[in-house]
């Protein structure tokens, strides 16, 4: 117990795992698939504008896979910070209850 409230840090490792580790999973696979999307020239047809449309593509298909690239980072910071917390947890209990005559 720690200022009044449990911690079960094997509920915090489990979330880590199977909630935010596995959507991390999930995001990157997103991120894969969709830069399979590659369309050439071609693609856009003879139109004048097609040369335009074709770079704004290429744009939007480069912004999606750098920030679906950031969101598994962040995701996988956030699995960190919750093992990292868990941890942190654990050895506080462990602390007090050896202080307190415990065993640990």
């Amino acid at each position: 117990m720690s200022g009044g409230f449990n911690v079960d840090g094997s509920a915090l490792r489990a979330y880590a795992k199977n909630g935010v580790e596995a959507a991390a999973g999930r995001v990157d696979a997103i991120r894969a698939r969709t830069q399979q999307l590659a369309l050439t020239q071609q693609a856009f047809g003879k139109l004048p504008q097609s040369d335009e449309l074709k770079a704004d593509y290429d744009t939007q298909r480069k912004e999606s896979r750098d920030d679906l690239e950031d969101a598994v980072d962040t995701l996988y910071a956030i699995v960190d910070a919750l093992r990292e917390s868990a941890e942190a947890y654990h050895t506080t209990e462990k602390k007090i209850s050896g202080g307190l005559g415990g065993g640990a």
